[in-house]
């Protein structure tokens, strides 16, 4: 029974740190349309990715919790986010319009959860199956904004704001397959330098051949992009935290909170007015991360391992049971 109540508030604390995440991930993606309207697309990703890499890095040494040693695999983990996909992000968000990009971002969970199926062989419960048609209907509904303008709707756009989704799903499954020390600010702080190193070449071509709206972003400017430096600050250790307690595909299942932040954060900041499929979907996905969450009476939470999704507790059981058989 200590071994069982151990395990769900392991799980609820995950999930927890996984919707503050997702919540705060939603909030960064309209903070960065807001200052994509100022600077210049490799001059928000240069401010987050360093900014976030900074504070991280110096948090963790003066916490005495960074740790060199081991450091190589969540800087590799780190060129996908924030490497890759801040990167491609931030491009396809200057080039399309706001609905196909969000649009595709609601595609981000479903993605993670037939990766984490795939590579890291985890199941999935009928509850949590219907829960993921759900979401994702909801997630569709919300990111679908008519009226939009059609004229900034590129391919070029679209193609890179997917390329994004493609390295934030490959993320998910990475960090739940390596993530070691389970540190999650070490973790963090080593994810953040990797991805700050991996865009360099970009930001270094870019700046030498298109310059820099920095210098002319005034105080609103620079206040919008420290407050995307500490979101992505927030939700990275917040993510890494969760994803060592939950299974990949449960914690993509719980990125579909998402883009109903990001609607409400729109609604807020932007002046949007949703529309009443946004409106059903959001309470879609709501009904669906409720559904996810309710815990059936006598079942066992999800139990998450380092690899196939299973866990430490799980196989000791085992051992246990067929030792008790071999006893018997």
């Amino acid at each position: 029974m200590t071994t069982l109540n151990t395990e769900v508030v392991r799980s609820r604390s995950g999930e927890t740190a996984l919707l503050l995440s997702a919540a705060i991930y939603g909030l960064s993606t309209i903070l960065s349309v807001v200052a994509l309207r100022t600077v210049r697309p490799a001059d928000l990703l240069a401010v987050e990715v360093s900014g976030a890499a900074a504070t991280l890095l110096i948090t963790a040494a003066v916490r005495g919790r960074l740790r060199r040693r081991g450091a190589l695999r969540p800087m590799l983990i780190g060129t996908l986010v924030p490497g890759l996909a801040f990167l491609f992000g931030d491009l396809g968000l200057a080039r399309t319009s706001a609905s196909s990009g969000s649009l595709l971002l609601a595609a981000e969970p479903l993605l993670s959860v037939l990766l984490a199926l795939v590579v890291l062989r985890e199941r999935l419960s009928g509850r949590s199956a219907v829960a993921l048609v759900v979401g994702l209907a909801g997630g569709a509904l919300v990111a679908l904004q008519p009226g939009g303008t059609s004229g900034t709707d590129t391919t070029l756009g679209n193609v890179l704001v997917l390329l994004a989704v493609v390295a934030s799903a490959m993320f998910v499954v990475s960090t739940r397959r390596f993530n070691g020390d389970g540190d999650e600010l070490n973790q963090s702080a080593w994810q953040s330098t990797g991805g700050a190193l991996s865009v360099a070449p970009f930001l270094a071509a870019s700046w030498s051949t298109g310059g820099t709206r920095l210098d002319t972003a005034g105080a609103a400017g620079w206040t919008v992009c420290v407050a995307v430096v500490v979101c992505g600050v927030l939700g990275s250790v917040l993510f890494n935290r969760g994803i060592t307690r939950v299974p990949a595909a449960r914690a993509g299942q719980l990125g579909n909170l998402t883009p109903v932040v990001g609607t409400l954060a729109a609604v807020a900041l932007l002046g949007d007015r949703p529309a009443l499929p946004q409106l059903a979907g959001g309470a879609a996905i709501l009904g669906a991360l409720v559904l996810l969450l309710t815990p059936v009476e006598g079942a066992r939470p999800p139990e998450a391992g380092p690899a196939g999704g299973v866990s430490r507790a799980r196989r000791t059981r085992r051992r246990a049971g067929r030792d008790t058989c071999r006893r018997s």
